[in-house]
């Protein structure tokens, strides 16, 4: 399975992420829009310096007590489908397997909705990951960052520099084959879903059933092979 993961994410690294669209984001984090986010380490005041720093770090400490960052509540009301992109910086020698952040949706309870882990390219210190998670039948929630595998004690140190959310709406619209994300285009945020639905980071049952490019009522390679390919242009 390393061996298999190793080599789409070598595949995933001939393509550069897309942009996002010059729409207005539902949420926004960086030095200058930080307000409502919470840094939940102890002691540690979220300010501009810290941002500027790289000081948002995201990993379990060696008391087990997880560093993570939380948004503001925000509203889902019409929108179908998240577009996170965060901007990750980390330590040179790193363990892809070890610093991939998890991306959690809330409830107003503090219960997760949707958990999505966003797959890191190796070798590659400064990367813009981006996550598509469906939020349809959702009016209110918060995103929450974490690295759960990146460990204190291996002094691992992921940290998040800047985050936007986008909001996309696609009920009535006709779902295209690869489009596994449902916002209209196949790129190579589709690949990631298909792959984080192949490694079961992803058991949204909708999801799981658009990954299924090949309907052979399961999600594997040969499925993530048919969505570069739709991308490509060469299916």
């Amino acid at each position: 399975m390393k061996k298999l993961h190793l080599f789409i994410v070598m595949m995933l690294s001939a393509f550069a992420l897309q942009a996002v669209a010059a729409d207005t984001p539902l949420l926004q984090f960086d030095l200058n829009h930080f307000d409502g986010w919470t840094y939940h380490r102890h002691d540690v005041v979220l300010d501009h310096d810290l941002i500027a720093y790289n000081r948002v770090t995201l990993f379990t400490a060696a008391s087990g007590e997880q560093y993570t960052l939380e948004s503001p509540e925000f509203s889902c009301q019409g929108i179908d489908t998240l577009k996170v992109q965060m901007k990750y910086i980390l330590d040179p020698g790193f363990n892809p397997n070890k610093v991939a952040p998890r991306v959690q949706v809330l409830d107003k309870q503090g219960n997760v909705l949707r958990s999505v882990d966003i797959p890191v390219l190796a070798e590659v210190i400064t990367q813009t990951l981006e996550s598509m998670i469906p939020v349809t039948g959702l009016t209110d929630a918060t995103l929450l960052f974490s690295a759960p595998n990146a460990r204190e004690v291996e002094e691992v140190f992921p940290v998040v520099k800047t985050v936007i959310v986008l909001g996309a709406t696609t009920s009535g619209s006709e779902h295209k084959p690869g489009d596994v994300t449902g916002d209209g285009v196949v790129d190579v945020s589709d690949v990631n879903v298909v792959i984080n639905v192949m490694l079961g980071k992803n058991q949204d049952p909708e999801v799981k059933l658009w990954a299924d490019l090949n309907d052979d009522g399961s999600v594997d390679v040969s499925d993530v092979n048919a969505v570069i390919n739709i991308m490509l242009g060469k299916a």
